[in-house]
C-alpha cells in the first residue's frame, strides 16, 4: 500500500512538473513575440514621424527644392495639385495631416507600452491594463476622426472653387470600421480586466 501510495506521489510530481514546463514555455513565447512587436512598434514610431514630418512639409511648401512641384491629392473622383491649391487651404489640410499622425502616434506608443508590460510578464496590473484601455481609446479616436477628415479634407482643398463646382465626398471603407470595432473591443476588454484587477488587488488589501 505504502509503495502504491508514493508511486501515485511521484506520477503526481512529474505532471506538475511537467504542466509548470509547459507554462514556463507558453509564457516565454508571449514575451518574445511581445519583445518583437515591442520593437517593431518603436521602429514604426520613428518612421511614422519622419513620413508625417515629410509629407507636412510637401504639403506647405509644395515647389520645395527636394520633391517635384507636381505633388497632387485626390479630390472627388479627381486629383489636384497641391501647388495650385492656395496657402491657407494647405494650411488647414497641414493641421488635418498632423492630427492624423499624432492619432497614429499614439495607437503606436499604446500598442508598444502594452508589449512593454507584457515583456515583462505583467499581465494583469491596473497599469497593463490602463494601456490595454488606452490603445482602445486611440484607435477609436483615429477612425472617427479619419471618417471626418476625409470630407472635411476634401471640401477645404476646393474652396476656392467656384460655389457649384465645390465638392464634398462623404465615404466609409472597411479599414475604418475594423479599426473603429477593435478600438471598442480593446476598450471594453481593458475596462473589464483593469477594473477586475482593482478590485482583486482592494480584496488583498482588506485581508
Amino acid at each position: 500500500m505504502k509503495t502504491a501510495n508514493l508511486s501515485d506521489l511521484g506520477r503526481g510530481i512529474k505532471m506538475v512538473d511537467a504542466s509548470i514546463n509547459e507554462q514556463s514555455k507558453r509564457l516565454k513565447r508571449i514575451r518574445i513575440v511581445a519583445r518583437l512587436v515591442k520593437w517593431i512598434a518603436t521602429l514604426s514610431l520613428f518612421v511614422t514621424l519622419t513620413v508625417g514630418i515629410g509629407l507636412t512639409f510637401v504639403f506647405l511648401f509644395p515647389q520645395g527644392p527636394a520633391w517635384s512641384i507636381d505633388e497632387t491629392i485626390w479630390v472627388g473622383e479627381g486629383e489636384r495639385a497641391l501647388a495650385a491649391i492656395p496657402i491657407e487651404q494647405r494650411f488647414i489640410l497641414a493641421v488635418l495631416l498632423v492630427v492624423n499622425f499624432v492619432l497614429a502616434l499614439g495607437i503606436i506608443w499604446a500598442l508598444r507600452s502594452v508589449c512593454r508590460h507584457f515583456e515583462t510578464g505583467d499581465y494583469f496590473s491596473p497599469q497593463a491594463l490602463e494601456n490595454v484601455f488606452s490603445l482602445g481609446a486611440w484607435m477609436i479616436s483615429f477612425a472617427v476622426f479619419d471618417i471626418a477628415s476625409d470630407p472635411v479634407g476634401i471640401m477645404v482643398a476646393t474652396l476656392d472653387y467656384p460655389e457649384v463646382e465645390r465638392v464634398i465626398d462623404v465615404s466609409l471603407d472597411g479599414g475604418e470600421v475594423f479599426t473603429m470595432i477593435l478600438g471598442a473591443l480593446m476598450l471594453l476588454f481593458g475596462w473589464i480586466f483593469r477594473e477586475a484587477a482593482l478590485l482583486a488587488e482592494d480584496n488583498r488589501q482588506i485581508v
